[in-house]
Protein backbone atom coordinates (compact mmCIF):
# COMPACT_ATOMS: atom_id res chain seq x y z
CA UNK A 1 0.00 0.00 0.00
CA UNK A 2 1.43 3.35 -0.79
CA UNK A 3 1.73 5.89 1.35
CA UNK A 4 -0.90 8.26 0.13
CA UNK A 5 -3.39 5.18 0.72
CA UNK A 6 -2.43 4.81 3.89
CA UNK A 7 -2.73 8.69 4.55
CA UNK A 8 -6.44 8.53 2.83
CA UNK A 9 -6.76 5.33 5.28
CA UNK A 10 -5.66 7.28 7.91
CA UNK A 11 -7.83 10.68 7.09
CA UNK A 12 -10.80 8.27 6.66
CA UNK A 13 -10.36 6.61 10.53
CA UNK A 14 -10.31 10.18 11.73
CA UNK A 15 -12.84 11.57 10.01
CA UNK A 16 -14.70 8.27 11.26
CA UNK A 17 -13.87 9.18 14.97
CA UNK A 18 -14.90 12.53 14.48
CA UNK A 19 -18.13 12.21 13.21
CA UNK A 20 -18.46 9.00 16.63
CA UNK A 21 -17.31 11.72 18.58
CA UNK A 22 -20.04 13.94 17.76
CA UNK A 23 -22.65 11.62 17.91
CA UNK A 24 -21.55 10.71 21.43
CA UNK A 25 -21.91 14.19 22.68
CA UNK A 26 -25.24 14.97 21.71
CA UNK A 27 -25.99 11.58 23.29
CA UNK A 28 -24.05 12.90 26.92
CA UNK A 29 -25.92 16.11 26.55
CA UNK A 30 -29.84 14.72 25.60
CA UNK A 31 -28.46 12.28 28.90
CA UNK A 32 -27.64 14.65 30.93
CA UNK A 33 -30.81 17.33 30.19
CA UNK A 34 -33.25 14.36 30.68
CA UNK A 35 -31.11 13.49 33.97
CA UNK A 36 -31.70 17.42 35.02
CA UNK A 37 -35.93 17.06 33.93
CA UNK A 38 -35.72 13.45 36.35
CA UNK A 39 -34.35 15.07 39.05
CA UNK A 40 -36.76 17.71 38.73
CA UNK A 41 -39.73 15.55 38.77
CA UNK A 42 -38.64 13.87 41.74
CA UNK A 43 -38.26 16.74 43.74
CA UNK A 44 -41.68 17.91 42.25
CA UNK A 45 -43.79 14.68 43.20
CA UNK A 46 -42.26 14.37 46.53
CA UNK A 47 -42.92 18.10 47.61
CA UNK A 48 -47.04 16.48 46.14
CA UNK A 49 -46.52 13.78 48.43
CA UNK A 50 -45.66 15.59 51.92
CA UNK A 51 -48.62 17.48 51.24
CA UNK A 52 -50.93 14.61 49.90
CA UNK A 53 -49.57 12.40 52.97
CA UNK A 54 -48.72 14.60 56.11
CA UNK A 55 -47.52 11.39 58.11
CA UNK A 56 -44.22 11.25 55.65
CA UNK A 57 -43.91 15.14 55.74
CA UNK A 58 -40.82 14.38 58.58
CA UNK A 59 -38.88 11.86 56.30
CA UNK A 60 -38.80 14.21 53.27
CA UNK A 61 -36.44 17.37 52.91
CA UNK A 62 -38.08 20.90 52.51
CA UNK A 63 -39.14 21.93 48.83
CA UNK A 64 -36.47 24.86 49.70
CA UNK A 65 -33.34 22.71 49.67
CA UNK A 66 -34.58 21.06 46.74
CA UNK A 67 -33.64 23.95 44.39
CA UNK A 68 -31.05 23.69 42.54
CA UNK A 69 -29.99 27.64 42.37
CA UNK A 70 -32.55 27.95 39.48
CA UNK A 71 -35.63 26.94 41.74
CA UNK A 72 -37.52 28.98 44.79
CA UNK A 73 -39.42 27.79 47.74
CA UNK A 74 -42.24 26.14 47.29
CA UNK A 75 -45.65 26.51 48.92
CA UNK A 76 -47.52 23.82 46.95
CA UNK A 77 -50.55 22.54 49.03
CA UNK A 78 -51.89 20.81 45.43
CA UNK A 79 -53.32 17.51 45.43
CA UNK A 80 -52.01 16.68 42.49
CA UNK A 81 -53.65 13.09 41.15
CA UNK A 82 -50.28 11.56 38.80
CA UNK A 83 -49.82 8.21 39.66
CA UNK A 84 -45.85 8.42 39.33
CA UNK A 85 -44.46 8.67 43.05
CA UNK A 86 -40.69 7.98 43.92
CA UNK A 87 -39.39 6.66 47.66
CA UNK A 88 -39.05 9.36 50.13
CA UNK A 89 -36.27 7.81 51.41
CA UNK A 90 -34.45 8.05 48.42
CA UNK A 91 -34.97 11.84 49.09
CA UNK A 92 -33.59 12.01 52.69
CA UNK A 93 -30.56 9.87 51.49
CA UNK A 94 -29.74 12.08 49.10
CA UNK A 95 -30.04 15.38 51.25
CA UNK A 96 -27.49 13.07 53.56
CA UNK A 97 -24.88 12.72 50.85
CA UNK A 98 -24.90 16.51 49.68
CA UNK A 99 -24.56 17.99 53.70
CA UNK A 100 -21.95 15.77 55.08
CA UNK A 101 -20.90 17.74 57.77
CA UNK A 102 -24.72 18.63 59.30
CA UNK A 103 -25.94 15.70 61.82
CA UNK A 104 -28.70 13.97 60.65
CA UNK A 105 -30.57 15.09 64.33
CA UNK A 106 -30.12 19.02 62.94
CA UNK A 107 -31.10 18.21 59.46
CA UNK A 108 -34.86 16.80 60.98
CA UNK A 109 -35.14 19.60 63.41
CA UNK A 110 -34.46 22.28 60.92
CA UNK A 111 -36.98 20.56 58.62
CA UNK A 112 -39.79 20.39 61.78
CA UNK A 113 -39.09 23.88 62.45
CA UNK A 114 -39.33 24.85 58.55
CA UNK A 115 -42.46 22.48 58.01
CA UNK A 116 -44.24 23.68 61.65
CA UNK A 117 -44.14 27.42 60.69
CA UNK A 118 -45.46 26.68 57.29
CA UNK A 119 -48.26 24.36 58.60
CA UNK A 120 -49.44 26.90 61.30
CA UNK A 121 -52.76 28.84 60.44
CA UNK A 122 -52.96 30.14 63.82
CA UNK A 123 -50.68 32.90 63.62
CA UNK A 124 -53.00 35.91 62.72
CA UNK A 125 -51.04 37.74 59.68
CA UNK A 126 -51.79 41.40 59.29
CA UNK A 127 -54.40 42.50 57.14
CA UNK A 128 -53.00 43.75 53.25
CA UNK A 129 -54.95 46.80 51.50
CA UNK A 130 -57.52 46.13 48.48
CA UNK A 131 -58.64 48.43 46.61
CA UNK A 132 -62.56 48.58 46.99
CA UNK A 133 -65.28 50.91 45.62
CA UNK A 134 -67.77 52.94 47.86
CA UNK A 135 -69.62 50.04 48.43
CA UNK A 136 -66.92 47.87 49.79
CA UNK A 137 -66.80 45.61 46.97
CA UNK A 138 -63.31 44.40 45.55
CA UNK A 139 -61.98 46.55 42.53
CA UNK A 140 -60.68 44.00 39.96
CA UNK A 141 -58.17 43.35 38.54
CA UNK A 142 -56.33 42.80 41.76
CA UNK A 143 -52.58 43.71 41.91
CA UNK A 144 -50.58 41.42 44.22
CA UNK A 145 -46.82 41.29 43.81
CA UNK A 146 -43.91 43.83 42.61
CA UNK A 147 -41.80 43.55 39.46
CA UNK A 148 -40.87 40.62 37.86
CA UNK A 149 -43.51 38.95 40.10
CA UNK A 150 -46.45 40.81 39.82
CA UNK A 151 -49.66 39.42 39.00
CA UNK A 152 -53.50 40.58 37.97
CA UNK A 153 -55.85 39.06 39.92
CA UNK A 154 -58.99 38.96 37.31
CA UNK A 155 -61.44 36.67 39.18
CA UNK A 156 -62.00 35.59 41.87
CA UNK A 157 -64.68 32.81 40.94
CA UNK A 158 -66.91 30.99 43.26
CA UNK A 159 -66.28 28.39 46.13
CA UNK A 160 -67.42 24.64 45.74
CA UNK A 161 -66.79 23.01 48.61
CA UNK A 162 -68.37 19.55 47.42
CA UNK A 163 -66.61 17.29 46.35
CA UNK A 164 -63.77 18.50 48.74
CA UNK A 165 -60.53 17.77 45.93
CA UNK A 166 -61.60 21.79 45.41
CA UNK A 167 -59.75 22.99 48.69
CA UNK A 168 -57.08 21.30 51.11
CA UNK A 169 -55.91 22.64 54.50
CA UNK A 170 -54.43 25.43 53.03
CA UNK A 171 -55.45 26.70 49.68
CA UNK A 172 -59.22 26.60 48.49
CA UNK A 173 -59.62 26.28 44.49
CA UNK A 174 -62.73 28.52 43.28
CA UNK A 175 -64.05 27.35 40.24
CA UNK A 176 -63.52 30.62 37.97
CA UNK A 177 -60.91 32.37 39.14
CA UNK A 178 -58.56 33.62 36.97
CA UNK A 179 -55.19 35.76 37.08
CA UNK A 180 -52.70 37.14 34.58
CA UNK A 181 -49.19 37.40 34.32
CA UNK A 182 -46.39 38.26 32.08
CA UNK A 183 -43.43 35.83 31.97
CA UNK A 184 -40.96 34.48 29.13
CA UNK A 185 -42.50 33.44 26.18
CA UNK A 186 -41.95 29.65 25.01
CA UNK A 187 -42.22 30.96 20.83
CA UNK A 188 -39.40 33.43 21.22
CA UNK A 189 -36.69 32.87 23.87
CA UNK A 190 -36.28 37.17 23.75
CA UNK A 191 -39.62 38.42 24.31
CA UNK A 192 -42.19 38.06 27.53
CA UNK A 193 -45.74 37.10 27.21
CA UNK A 194 -48.48 36.89 29.21
CA UNK A 195 -49.91 34.02 30.77
CA UNK A 196 -53.64 33.35 32.05
CA UNK A 197 -53.87 30.92 35.13
CA UNK A 198 -57.58 29.13 35.49
CA UNK A 199 -59.55 27.35 37.82
CA UNK A 200 -61.79 25.19 35.67
CA UNK A 201 -65.01 22.90 37.30
CA UNK A 202 -64.10 19.43 36.06
CA UNK A 203 -66.32 17.53 37.69
CA UNK A 204 -64.73 15.24 40.71
CA UNK A 205 -61.79 17.45 40.59
CA UNK A 206 -60.30 21.15 39.66
CA UNK A 207 -59.26 21.64 36.33
CA UNK A 208 -55.64 24.06 36.33
CA UNK A 209 -55.33 25.84 32.66
CA UNK A 210 -52.93 28.27 31.63
CA UNK A 211 -52.80 30.06 28.50
CA UNK A 212 -50.01 32.05 26.93
CA UNK A 213 -51.46 34.97 24.73
CA UNK A 214 -49.04 33.90 21.77
CA UNK A 215 -50.38 30.41 21.82
CA UNK A 216 -54.15 30.40 22.20
CA UNK A 217 -55.05 27.21 20.92
CA UNK A 218 -52.67 25.70 22.74
CA UNK A 219 -53.94 25.74 26.28
CA UNK A 220 -51.99 23.86 29.04
CA UNK A 221 -53.95 22.30 31.34
CA UNK A 222 -53.46 19.54 34.55
CA UNK A 223 -55.10 18.46 37.76
CA UNK A 224 -52.78 20.80 39.91
CA UNK A 225 -51.66 24.26 39.73
CA UNK A 226 -47.87 23.08 40.12
CA UNK A 227 -48.42 20.31 37.51
CA UNK A 228 -49.69 22.95 35.00
CA UNK A 229 -46.81 25.43 35.36
CA UNK A 230 -44.73 22.42 35.88
CA UNK A 231 -45.28 21.75 32.12
CA UNK A 232 -44.17 25.39 30.94
CA UNK A 233 -41.68 25.64 32.45
CA UNK A 234 -40.20 22.37 30.93
CA UNK A 235 -40.43 23.92 27.33
CA UNK A 236 -38.91 26.64 28.79
CA UNK A 237 -35.85 24.50 30.15
CA UNK A 238 -35.82 23.18 26.84
CA UNK A 239 -35.72 26.29 25.04
CA UNK A 240 -32.24 27.32 27.17
CA UNK A 241 -33.64 29.64 29.51
CA UNK A 242 -32.58 29.44 32.61
CA UNK A 243 -36.26 29.38 34.39
CA UNK A 244 -37.21 27.30 37.58
CA UNK A 245 -37.00 23.84 37.53
CA UNK A 246 -40.41 23.56 39.25
CA UNK A 247 -42.66 26.50 40.72
CA UNK A 248 -44.93 26.90 43.76
CA UNK A 249 -48.38 26.51 41.48
CA UNK A 250 -50.65 28.64 44.19
CA UNK A 251 -47.59 31.13 43.91
CA UNK A 252 -47.66 31.83 40.00
CA UNK A 253 -51.76 31.42 40.30
CA UNK A 254 -51.02 34.77 43.31
CA UNK A 255 -53.02 32.14 45.47
CA UNK A 256 -50.09 32.17 47.94
CA UNK A 257 -50.78 36.08 48.27
CA UNK A 258 -52.05 37.01 51.32
CA UNK A 259 -54.91 39.72 50.05
CA UNK A 260 -55.83 37.21 47.82
CA UNK A 261 -56.28 34.33 51.25
CA UNK A 262 -58.18 37.47 52.77
CA UNK A 263 -60.59 37.74 49.57
CA UNK A 264 -61.71 33.71 48.81
CA UNK A 265 -61.90 33.40 52.73
CA UNK A 266 -64.74 36.14 52.51
CA UNK A 267 -66.50 34.59 48.94
CA UNK A 268 -69.72 32.95 49.59
CA UNK A 269 -69.88 29.35 51.25
CA UNK A 270 -65.54 29.34 52.02
CA UNK A 271 -66.96 27.98 55.56
CA UNK A 272 -68.66 25.03 54.14
CA UNK A 273 -64.77 23.78 52.97
CA UNK A 274 -64.25 21.31 55.57
CA UNK A 275 -60.73 20.16 55.27
CA UNK A 276 -59.61 24.75 54.99
CA UNK A 277 -57.82 25.93 58.26
CA UNK A 278 -59.21 29.56 58.17
CA UNK A 279 -56.01 32.05 58.15
CA UNK A 280 -56.56 34.19 61.25
CA UNK A 281 -55.94 38.43 60.44
CA UNK A 282 -54.56 41.12 62.27
CA UNK A 283 -55.20 45.39 61.24
CA UNK A 284 -51.96 46.75 60.37
CA UNK A 285 -53.17 49.15 64.08
CA UNK A 286 -53.47 46.80 65.79
CA UNK A 287 -50.13 45.32 65.24
CA UNK A 288 -47.95 47.52 67.36
CA UNK A 289 -50.09 47.10 70.04
CA UNK A 290 -49.49 43.48 69.57
CA UNK A 291 -45.77 43.85 69.44
CA UNK A 292 -45.54 46.21 72.55
CA UNK A 293 -47.65 43.62 74.68
CA UNK A 294 -45.93 41.06 73.47
CA UNK A 295 -42.66 42.83 75.48
CA UNK A 296 -44.48 43.59 78.17
CA UNK A 297 -45.68 40.46 78.72
CA UNK A 298 -42.42 38.81 78.25
CA UNK A 299 -41.22 40.88 81.47
CA UNK A 300 -44.13 39.89 83.70
CA UNK A 301 -42.49 37.65 86.43
CA UNK A 302 -45.71 35.62 86.56
CA UNK A 303 -45.32 34.43 83.23
CA UNK A 304 -48.41 34.83 82.24
CA UNK A 305 -49.56 33.85 78.32
CA UNK A 306 -52.61 36.06 78.12
CA UNK A 307 -50.48 39.76 78.34
CA UNK A 308 -51.90 40.37 74.57
CA UNK A 309 -55.36 41.27 74.42
CA UNK A 310 -56.36 39.48 71.29
CA UNK A 311 -60.02 41.04 71.06
CA UNK A 312 -58.40 42.81 67.49
CA UNK A 313 -58.06 39.64 65.65
CA UNK A 314 -59.86 38.52 62.31
CA UNK A 315 -60.85 35.14 61.34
Amino acid sequence: MSYRDQARDLADKVNTALERREELLKSYQDIKYRLRLAQAENDHFLDMISETFPEVRDDLSSSSDSADGLGAPSDDDDKDNDDNAMSPTRRSHKRSDMSPGVSSDTRVTKRRRRQGKRDDRSDPKPIEPIKRDSSGNIIFPMVVGRGMDEIHIQDLGRIVWTPDSYHTSRYIWPVGFRSTRMYPSMRDNRARCLYTSEILDGGDMPVFQVTADDMPGEPFRASSSSGVWKQILDILMANGLGVKTHASGPQMYGLSHLAVTKAIQELDNAGKCKKYIMQRWISPSSDTRIKEASVDGAHESDGSDNAVDRSHLHT
